[in-house]
This record gives C-alpha cells, sequence and structure tokens, in this order.
C-alpha cells in the first residue's frame, strides 16, 4: 500500500479535532472531550489497520487481504463498542445520545476512507 494512507488520516484527523472542537463550541450540550478521544482512537485504530492491509496484502493468497479487512473492521468494531460501554459506565446517570451518535458518525468516517483508499490500492 502506498504511503499516503498515513498523511491522509493525519489530516482527517486534525480536520475532525477542529469540526468537534468548533462544532462543541456552538453546541456545548455535547460531550467534547468524549468525542476527542473517540477521533483519536479512531485515527490510532486506522494507523494500525492500515498495517495489518499492508502485511495482507504482501500475501499470495488473494482471499488473505479480504481476511485483513474483515479483521481490521471487527477490531476497530470491537474497540468502538468497548469504548462506548466505557463512556456509558464512567457517565452513569448523564448520557447525552447525540453526542454516542456522533461517535458513530466519527466510525463511519474513517471506516469510509480506511475502505476506498484499500480498494483503490487493491485494483493496482
Amino acid at each position: 500500500m502506498r504511503k499516503f494512507y498515513l498523511p491522509i488520516i493525519a489530516v482527517l484527523c486534525s480536520v475532525l479535532f477542529a469540526v468537534i472542537f468548533y462544532w462543541c463550541n456552538l453546541h456545548p450540550e455535547y460531550d467534547m472531550k468524549a468525542l476527542m478521544v473517540a477521533n483519536g482512537l479512531l485515527a490510532v485504530l486506522s494507523v494500525v489497520s492500515f498495517f495489518m492491509l499492508k502485511r495482507k496484502a504482501k500475501e499470495e493468497r488473494p482471499q488473505a487481504f479480504v481476511n485483513g479487512v474483515y479483521g481490521a473492521t471487527l477490531l476497530r468494531l470491537m474497540v468502538c463498542m468497548g469504548s462506548i460501554f466505557i463512556y456509558l459506565y464512567m457517565n452513569k446517570g448523564h448520557l447525552h445520545k447525540p453526542s454516542i451518535f456522533a461517535m458513530m458518525g466519527l466510525y463511519i468516517v474513517y471506516t469510509f476512507v480506511e475502505t476506498i483508499t484499500a480498494s483503490k490500492e487493491m485494483k493496482k
């Protein structure tokens, strides 16, 4: 896989940090700390899955790459579910559902970017 993926993730993470900061200043009911942590966590998970896919792309079997994509997606999904459970546990009485949906929106953005870049790379 090409080396331009890591700068894409860095720029995406920075842009999303700025958007989250701006959005949370306009709407203080959103949990800015949780959204910032979720964005950073998803950026780290995208880098980890990048290296997983890079390793799988070198194998001869074509299904190895598909297994790598499944593994990376499962890893990201399980970590996100675990972090949402931790968020729910830490904020026992205060639950802001739009913040949780915003976290899942971040998950969709990172998954979309990873899928598009990986599929373009594998076509080559």
